[in-house]
Formats: structure tokens, sequence, C-alpha cells
């Protein structure tokens, strides 16, 4: 995992599947107790990017945010779409508890 996904608090699940995020105040909030959309963004773009599975690069991305993600742990899981040669698409997930609080879109280019 990047540095930048280090210093914001990034980790790998214990099952070496989903992104994890312990998500708090102030690193992570815009205020009211709930995180950022850009720290929701970044999760689901790093599931997705694990999912991909190699070295990629974002070419194009799509964020959904579903309703407010309280501080606390946040999950996220991420799923190809389709994967060609040059281009991959994936979707990262990002849960609070088991609600889903926002869904991200990633087009990759394939850096191999």
């Amino acid at each position: 995992m990047s540095d930048f996904n280090s210093r914001l608090g990034l980790r790998v699940g214990a099952d070496g599947q989903t992104i994890e995020l312990e998500a708090k105040a102030p690193d992570h909030a815009i205020g009211g107790g709930m995180v950022h959309m850009a720290v929701l963004t970044t999760l689901g773009e790093v599931a997705a990017a694990h999912a991909a599975e190699g070295a990629v690069v974002p070419a194009s991305l799509q964020a959904n945010f579903l309703r407010p993600a309280p501080l606390g742990l946040l999950t996220a899981r991420g799923r190809v779409l389709k994967s060609g040669r040059r281009l991959c698409t994936a979707e990262g997930e990002v849960f609070s508890g088991d609600q889903l609080v926002a869904k991200v879109t990633v087009t990759f280019a394939r850096m191999e």
C-alpha cells in the first residue's frame, strides 16, 4: 500500500480482500461526526484497485455517496466489472457496519 494510503490509515483486512479504515476526528471528519467524502472516495478507489490486481492507475472515477458515514470502522470491498489487456473497470463499495455508504466505480489503466 502506498505511503499516502498508509498515512491516511488504510490497511488490508484480515481476510486479505477488504480494505479497512478506523475513521477518527479530526483526520477524517468534516464535522458533526461524519467522514469526509474524499476519504470515502479514496477508500473505494483503493478497494477497487486491490481487486484489479497488479499495477494500475485511475483513468476515470465516479463516486456515489448513498448516506452519511459516521466516524468509526469503515470497510471496503472491491470487485472487477470488466478486465481487458490495457484497461480494467472495477468498483469499491464502502460500508459502515452493514450499511452501504458509498460506491466508487473506477476505470484503471494497466501499467504492466
